[in-house]
């Protein structure tokens, strides 16, 4: 695909642009030739020498019209390149500067998501020893609480979902202690 700011794209254009309107002039000299020469043939014109010095006049002042027009358009032309060639340079710059940026966000990312990970490793740690301590006094509460309400082992290690020998143990230390 052509690239819309390529040089090699605009001087093709222009070449193109130029090369159609050699073609124009050509077909319009070519046709105030064919006129005159028409003029000549039915007789309107009275010397012959004098018709083609009117053709060949026509043309140079053709030439002398154009030729302006074409200086003007070699003159755009050329302000029209350096002007793509000072766009160039500065998306260039552009796109500098912003990979410099994007690789210290990236940085700064990668910093910010390594941070993040160690905070919620030291929470998952401080609530795993919280969550343990008060989930074991919660388990030994619930059994006592079950075996004062003259529930047997085998239904509160079901209830539970614990083995039968911890809520033995569980309530052997506690009526030890009362």
């Amino acid at each position: 695909m052509i690239e819309l700011f390529s040089i090699e794209f605009w001087i093709a254009i222009l070449f193109l642009i130029n090369f159609i309107f050699i073609i124009f002039l050509f077909l319009l000299v070519k046709k105030v030739n064919h006129l005159n020469s028409g003029d000549l043939i039915h007789g309107h014109s009275g010397d012959n020498q004098g018709d083609f010095g009117h053709v060949s006049g026509s043309a140079v002042d053709i030439i002398e019209i154009i030729e302006p027009l074409v200086k003007e358009s070699k003159k755009v032309a050329l302000t029209f390149d350096e002007q793509i060639k000072e766009k160039k340079r500065l998306i260039k710059e552009l796109n500098n500067a912003l990979d410099s940026r994007i690789i210290s966000i990236n940085l700064l990312l990668s910093r910010a998501d390594a941070l993040q990970k160690k905070m919620e490793e030291k929470q998952n740690r401080s609530r795993l020893q919280s969550s343990s301590t008060s989930t074991v006094y919660d388990q030994q509460n619930q059994i006592i609480d079950m075996y004062n309400q003259n529930f047997d082992v085998d239904s509160i290690a079901q209830r539970l979902s614990i083995p039968k020998g911890e809520v033995l143990l569980v309530i052997d230390l506690k009526k030890t202690k009362y």
